[in-house]
């Protein structure tokens, strides 16, 4: 029963009701965020139709926040053993595999360089071919604390993967990649298509004869935002087609991973497709050009597989969570 001005309790509409008992949700407040939302339209559509779409509102919400809490686990929230065990199956399902630790804001340097310490040691013994992933700034650029790192990883031939981070530490980490690679270490970088230093950085690192991994980063170039990342990707692609020692093109985007993988294909680049663990993949991209899939397990830092923030500015991540949520509903079912 519902009040309505003073007046007599009237009936919720049966319809109304039978959604309400249908979700498990209480009538008389359903009743009335409809008969707001019906307001709000200007009585285009009955109550029980805007009931229906608050429940669908609703659903989708609580669908949501299971989904990300759910695998945020796959992502981050693990410790190196349950990454070991995902990066393994990787493995052995045919790819390759770079493990990579997510600090704790409350970590110290002196922790993180243990932490990739112990991921060499188990790379080392459980995923030949494997490559560790670090994050040089977390470490304060620190000889002390790297070169340690840098000196086990090339005792245990286990590949270092310098991770894109800051525009303004970009500098002192390709330096700290040069130590490393003095020091006996196999080494590749990432490569930000949001920077316009990436152009030189590139020539630079394929002096070297170093792999590179081009990524569309987070961070854009304080002194060039207005870059487009996409047109800048090909462009560091086509860079470094025919000239690079390898190149791995990290996107998630099949309009730019696929003509990327095509362009360093024709011109005889060893090449990969790099995808993250925890988002949707292309492998089949891949697959289809005969194209390995290296993937990149994360560990340690809670996290979501989807950056909500980026939201704004990468309407894809919606696409990807809303198709997740279609695929999970309908597996559900047919269970």
């Amino acid at each position: 029963m519902v009040q309505m001005n003073g007046q007599e309790p009237q009936p919720l509409d049966a319809h109304l009701q039978a959604i309400a008992d249908a979700h498990r949700i209480d009538a008389t407040h359903l009743d009335s965020r409809a008969a707001s939302l019906q307001g709000k339209l200007r009585g285009l559509i009955s109550r029980p139709s805007a009931a229906r779409l608050i429940v669908a509102k609703m659903s989708l919400r609580a669908g949501l926040t299971n989904y990300l809490v759910e695998h945020s686990r796959h992502v981050s929230g693990m410790d190196l053993s349950d990454a070991m065990a995902v990066a393994q199956q990787e493995a052995a399902n045919g790819r390759r595999v770079s493990v990579g630790y997510w600090s704790q804001p409350s970590d110290r340097a002196a922790a993180i360089a243990a932490e990739y310490a112990k991921a060499i040691d188990a790379i080392a013994q459980a995923l030949p071919g494997a490559s560790i992933s670090i994050k040089a700034d977390q470490l304060e650029f620190d000889r002390a604390l790297l070169f340690p790192v840098f000196r086990r990883a090339a005792e245990r031939k286990v590949p270092v993967h310098f991770d894109s981070q800051h525009y303004d530490t970009a500098t002192r980490a390709m330096a700290m990649l040069e130590a490393a690679r003095d020091l006996g270490a196999e080494v590749s970088a990432s490569l930000s298509s949001r920077w316009r230093r990436s152009v030189q950085d590139a020539e630079r690192l394929m002096a070297l004869k170093v792999g590179i991994r081009i990524v569309k980063g987070q961070g854009g170039d304080p002194t060039d935002p207005k870059i487009d990342p996409r047109q800048s990707f090909a462009a560091l692609v086509a860079q470094c087609a025919g000239r690079a020692s390898h190149a791995g093109v990290a996107t998630h985007d099949p309009r730019v991973a696929g003509p990327a993988l095509d362009v360093l294909k024709a011109a005889g680049t060893p090449c990969a497709l790099e995808q993250l663990v925890s988002l949707p993949r292309l492998d089949a991209l891949a697959a289809r050009r005969g194209i390995p899939v290296q993937v990149y397990v994360a560990y340690g830092r809670f996290g979501l597989p989807y950056a909500l923030s980026e939201l704004t500015r990468r309407p894809a991540i919606a696409g990807w969570i809303l198709r997740d949520l279609i695929r999970r509903l309908l597996g559900s079912r047919s269970s």
